[in-house]
């Protein structure tokens, strides 16, 4: 992690003399209500570290807008940011109608103070020309037939027009909201009171770890899927720490930084950094990349209907003092089939993680204590209950760990190097873990099938696949009938192509600088990359008939690695 440069130590004050001890109390609210650094800009990516495109969009149809979490991880804002990238709008400036075929056309009887990116034809620059929020995109330097565009005309609510510079969170700026640093992964859930016939989600809610709290923010989002969106943390709201200055930053009430929400219990492990929303119960998952702890969110709270962290286990951690988990996924549970004993037929999830840091998988279920409704003498324990006579915690807890070997290439020794990555169930049934070996790397294969006794084998299934320097993501994605795991490399800067179904290295795609986190645009059949290090997104194409298949066609933030 970076951290700040250390600042010199400022020389020894003078004593204030009698007739200016009156100074001081102005002085200190003056200090109080001074600006924290500088603000992030609402129009930007910076170091961009989880994608999610946006789930108020109905299964099958194309989203809208494309969220990021900025990391901020040279520190160089006073808080990083989640921001909503208008992918209709960004295609529509360099891409022909009905295609994502690069325009050829290019009119340059555009006035740039009159016109939006809207009022224009597409029109691509060529390799270092400038950009203007009319004409935001050229051809990439080292790749020409590659576009790339100036991210600033697709976010944000507001559309910029020539000589406006970034804007500074205020009041309103309801679409992009801070986070604090190093925000990691997103995902959602959905809290809809009945579920939609077309399987749209109307109150979807985004779950991002951050690490420099350390804590699970959620923000609720609103607004129709054709529109901006609207975000909701509590943000924008006089900050009593800071006598009632206005915080940009999501307020305390949607920040999961204590068990239970009590601060008087423990305090949210360090360096959350992975969450998985469960498919099938009210739960969150998240893995801590450090200190071996992870934890379980009951998505309904203990009672209040606010979200809490109910159980902190150590589940990740080696003798040789270095702990931390990564991979996290639920196996799929057929309730008709033959689901694993240890479920009870679907009642309770049957999870998988990923230790970051040795050759080791771990299985947990979870589940809460069900009381008899007709005992009068004891009832759960509501969030300030807890220890009353009667009461019970009746909270969902990791119960039945169970230690997996998942075989692959030997890491030598487990040490502070990261061994494990990603992991991911290869189909609908089950029976097949994909797990991403960080170093050496390699994709392993993990039998999940069900055994004569009920249970998964959870046994190696073939010998490792080797892989690039240092993966670590993964998605899958079908096409066609087949099936692909599409694996990023940080440092080689690289997209594995992988055909599960052969179990090959089909292609390896040359990403931005440090590509991580990936999301797959199904509807579109596209793949987004998180260029860490360039603070830009690749648009990879994934279409088997499409001459451009398992190439980068686009670029959303120009390439301008290490800027600052």
């Amino acid at each position: 992690m970076l951290r700040p440069a250390a600042t010199v130590a400022p020389a020894p004050a003078r004593r204030l003399r009698p007739r200016a001890r009156w100074l001081a109390p102005l002085l200190a609210l003056a200090c109080d209500l001074s600006n924290e650094g500088r603000s992030p800009p609402v129009d930007g990516i910076f170091f961009p570290s989880g994608l999610l495109l946006d789930p108020r969009a109905a299964p099958g149809e194309p989203a809208r807008y494309l969220f990021v979490a900025n990391g901020n991880n040279d520190l160089s804002y006073n808080s990083g940011t989640l921001a909503a990238i208008d992918l209709d709008a960004f295609f529509a400036s360099w891409s022909i109608p009905g295609t994502y075929a690069v325009d050829p056309y290019c009119r340059d009887d555009v006035e740039p103070a009159t016109q939006s990116v809207w009022d224009h034809p597409r029109c691509i620059g060529e390799v270092g020309s400038g950009v203007t929020p009319v004409a935001p995109c050229r051809r990439l330097s080292l790749l020409p037939q590659v576009v790339e565009c100036d991210e600033t005309p697709f976010i944000g609510p507001l559309r910029r027009l020539e000589g406006q510079g970034a804007q500074e969170f205020g009041v309103g700026d309801d679409s992009v909201v801070a986070l604090g640093d190093f925000a990691t992964l997103l995902t959602s859930s959905c809290e809809d009171e009945q579920p939609s016939a077309d399987g749209r989600c109307a109150s979807p809610r985004i779950w991002v770890p951050v690490r420099g709290d350390p804590s699970i923010t959620w923000i609720d989002v609103h607004g129709a899927p054709d529109e901006p969106p609207v975000l909701d943390c509590g943000q924008n709201q006089p900050n009593p720490d800071k006598r009632g200055a206005i915080d940009p930053r999501c307020d305390h009430a949607h920040r999961l930084t204590h068990l239970r929400n009590d601060a008087d219990l423990g305090d949210v492990p360090r360096e959350p950094f992975n969450v998985l929303i469960s498919p099938s119960h009210r739960y969150g998952y998240v893995a801590h990349s450090d200190g071996g702890k992870l934890s379980l969110i009951a998505l309904d709270g203990v009672g209040d209907g606010v979200p809490a962290v109910v159980d902190t286990p150590g589940v990740f951690g080696n003798s040789f003092g270095f702990g931390g988990g990564f991979g996290l996924a639920e196996r799929p549970c057929d309730a008709d089939g033959r689901p694993p004993s240890i479920t009870l037929d679907c009642v309770r999830p049957l999870v998988y993680a990923s230790n970051r840091y040795q050759p080791l998988l771990v299985s947990f279920t979870a589940q809460g204590i069900e009381l008899d409704p007709e005992d009068p003498t004891h009832s759960c324990a509501g969030p300030d209950e807890v220890g009353e006579h009667g009461k019970i915690a009746c909270d969902p807890r990791i119960r039945s760990e169970q230690t997996i070997f998942p075989g692959g290439l030997d890491p030598s020794a487990s040490s502070s190097a990261p061994v494990l990555g990603d992991i991911a169930f290869s189909d609908a049934s089950g029976d097949q873990l994909l797990v991403v070996q960080t170093g050496p790397g390699a994709l392993l294969r993990i039998n999940t099938a069900i055994g004569p006794s009920g249970e998964p084998f959870d046994t190696p299934s073939g010998p490792p696949l080797e892989l690039c320097e240092e993966p670590t993501r993964m998605k899958l994605f079908e096409d066609g009938g087949k099936r692909f795991a599409l694996i990023s490399c940080f440092r080689a800067a690289l997209i594995y192509i992988v055909d599960l179904q052969g179990f090959r290295v089909v292609d390896a795609i040359v990403a931005g600088t440090g590509p991580y986190e990936l999301v797959v645009d199904q509807p579109r059949r596209l793949l987004y990359v998180a260029n860490n290090l360039e603070g830009s997104i690749s648009v990879i194409d994934l279409a088997g008939d499409r001459p451009t298949r398992f190439r980068e066609i686009a670029r959303i933030g120009l390439q301008e690695p290490f800027s600052r």
